[in-house]
């Protein structure tokens, strides 16, 4: 490769890295968690899990129930079954009965306990891995959020592909002469190559994967001309169960049982576990039954079926196997997989977390790269305090995060059953509690400080989680692992492995560290900022006049 080559993917690796790698840290460390949705919330709530197989719920009995307060003839209802959880999500469209009253004609979403029938809005039920799960793609800013993070695992996709060209000559010789003891410029290059090159297939999945999530409606557009813009026709062909039925009259018919049809379905296949349902006009004399499911991610990494039943008549209208592969169908269902690690297990989650945090390494090397090389005294004052500004800046956000979601953590445990719109206390508490940190960090203008306290409050507020919900919920590790609450223990497990590098990291760093850096050899004195950009200008004034002798002449 030139010179001049090289030079171009450097920038361009440099800039694209540097712009993106605040919101690319907080989709990585965010999507973490997000990898622990479900064992979040279980662990928020405290409540012990029954692990009812889907097929065994009594769906007849809750939609009775769902009945008497909702008025569901005539509706749509969309039930979505949690591989874990003793509560479903449930999605009830408007009636397109005409008789229906005012109240049928208004939509609903909640979340049903399959036990107790109890219900909970989407406000009521919130827990903090909903939180992180929706931090990871930015969906606390409505609307950009989304298109944000988009665009961000583009421009990500774009600097690994850069970076790769850039340390293709160093990749295996780095393996081999990192040595932390050296100077810290050359520590964190080589901790960022070595450790980049390491997580690549996984971030490189992560960047195509999250393009498409985020930004599927610029995917759709060629998609959507070639229906003639008729979006209904190419959602049914995408995903065939958000077919809509037209309404034809209210049946006189006995609701037939849910119940039978769930598990008809369930036996169709061998080891094919419900994951959602369907019910078109509810109440009609077309009614629908939809049942969708899976097998297990051993037998087959994508095997989607479903079954459709007329509903009365109780015969099969249309079977498609989960043997079978549908490209329209299963190319989505890929993606999802390989983003969320939905075909390992816990073992495959773990790997993606361990991962994802070593990619949250990486970008904070790259900062740290790119903060050391521009802190050169041959640079003007002005460039150095602004890539200090930016280096403190991009700490206190990035590192900051740690200590502020495991104090998260503690709030919901301590606060559970206090506030009945917990998402609204969520909101207001992480980023009041995270604006606080990032100011208080930003203006102590120390990157050994932020990163060596953040560290330390990190690994203290990870050691009261599992203490916390001892004594909260009487949820103590031997009684989690005596009752098989493996979801609720494992919270309390990987906060104090975090814990516990966070501290082993905390005193891993020691001031020798420190005295490494290009900020302590060439220090920038903040409290005689104008005096050293008045004898900056007037040396300047004097090597210009050397320069050109007739400005000493005045002429």
């Amino acid at each position: 490769m030139s010179k001049r080559n090289y030079n171009v993917f450097f920038n361009t690796h440099t800039v694209s890295g540097i712009v993106i790698s605040v919101a690319l840290y907080i989709i990585f460390f965010a999507g973490a968690f997000a990898l622990f949705k479900d064992e979040i919330a279980i662990w928020e709530d405290g409540s012990p899990i029954h692990h009812i197989e889907r097929k065994d719920i009594n769906f007849d009995h809750i939609l009775k129930k769902l009945d008497h307060k909702h008025k569901l003839t005539g509706r749509d209802l969309q039930l979505y079954l949690y591989k874990k959880n003793d509560k479903i999500s449930i999605s009830i469209s408007a009636s397109k009965d005409t008789l229906a009253s005012e109240k049928a004609k208004q939509g609903h979403f909640f979340y049903a306990d399959i036990n107790t029938v109890d219900t909970k809005t989407y406000s009521e039920q919130y827990s903090l891995g909903e939180f992180l799960y929706r931090l990871h793609f930015f969906a606390q800013w409505p609307r950009f959020g989304i298109y944000l993070s988009g665009f961000v695992a583009l421009f990500f996709l774009f600097a690994i592909v850069t970076g790769v060209i850039v340390h293709w000559k160093k990749i295996i010789p780095n393996f081999y002469t990192f040595n932390p003891r050296i100077a810290l410029k050359r520590v964190w290059t080589d901790a960022h190559t070595a450790l980049g090159i390491i997580g690549l297939p996984f971030q490189f999945i992560f960047a195509v994967t999250g393009a498409y999530f985020c930004l599927s409606v610029l995917i759709l557009i060629p998609a959507n001309a070639l229906y003639n813009n008729n979006q209904a026709k190419l959602m049914e062909v995408l995903r065939p169960e958000s077919q809509n039925y037209e309404w034809i009259a209210t049946s006189q018919k006995e609701i037939p049982s849910f119940n039978e049809f769930a598990k008809k379905a369930a036996m169709q296949w061998d080891n094919f576990h419900l994951t959602r349902a369907y019910i078109k006009n509810y109440g009609g004399s077309n009614m629908k039954y939809i049942i969708i499911g899976e097998l297990q991610a051993s037998e087959r990494f994508i095997s989607t079926g479903r079954i459709i039943f007329d509903a009365y008549a109780g015969n099969i209208l249309e079977k498609k196997s989960p043997h079978e592969g549908v490209y329209t169908e299963d190319v989505q269902h890929v993606i999802r997989r390989l983003h969320f690690a939905d075909f390992g297990g816990l073992p495959l989650r773990i790997v993606y977390f361990i991962l994802a945090l070593i990619t949250c390494f990486v970008i904070i090397t790259g900062v740290l790269i790119w903060i050391e090389a521009r802190n050169k005294k041959s640079m003007t004052i002005n460039q150095r305090l602004y890539t200090a500004k930016v280096g403190h800046i991009y700490l206190a956000i990035c590192l900051s995060i740690l200590p502020v979601t495991a104090l998260a953590f503690l709030f919901v445990k301590l606060s559970n059953g206090y506030f009945e719109d917990k998402q609204t206390a969520i909101y207001w508490f992480y980023f009041i509690s995270w604006l606080f940190a990032i100011l208080f960090f930003r203006f102590k203008r120390d990157n050994y400080f932020t990163n060596k306290y953040c560290l330390l409050f990190g690994a203290i507020l990870g050691y009261l989680i599992p203490l916390t919900n001892g004594f909260i919920s009487g949820n103590w590790f031997w009684a989690t692992l005596a009752q098989h609450q493996f979801d609720i223990l494992l919270i309390d497990v990987l906060w104090m492995l975090i814990a516990s590098c966070s501290l082993l990291f905390y005193f891993k760093i020691q001031p020798k560290n420190k005295m490494q850096s290009a900020f302590n050899k060439n220090p920038i004195d903040y409290k005689n900022i104008k005096a050293l950009k008045a004898a900056e200008a007037k040396a300047i004034s004097k090597k210009n006049a050397f320069k050109d002798p007739r400005a000493s002449l005045g002429t």
